[in-house]
């Protein structure tokens, strides 16, 4: 077997600097790159998120953004 390495995704709680930082924590922001990463799951993600942490306490910068 061969190492494979693929530049598609990224690790959990894994800074990726292609994305960068945004103090906005925009939906429309959070979707180009949410449906990248997490594909189909975005938006559920998105739902839960809206749930569990409405006000958006649980953030970093580039953590899945709520519905506001």
């Amino acid at each position: 077997m061969r190492a494979f390495w693929s530049r598609t995704g990224s690790f959990l709680n894994y800074r990726d600097v292609d994305i960068g930082v945004t103090k906005t924590w925009s939906y429309d922001e959070g979707k180009v790159y949410g449906a990248k990463y997490f594909m189909n799951n975005f938006d559920r993600l998105v739902k839960v998120k809206t749930a569990v942490d409405p006000t958006n306490f649980f953030r970093n910068e580039q953590s899945i953004p709520p519905l506001k």
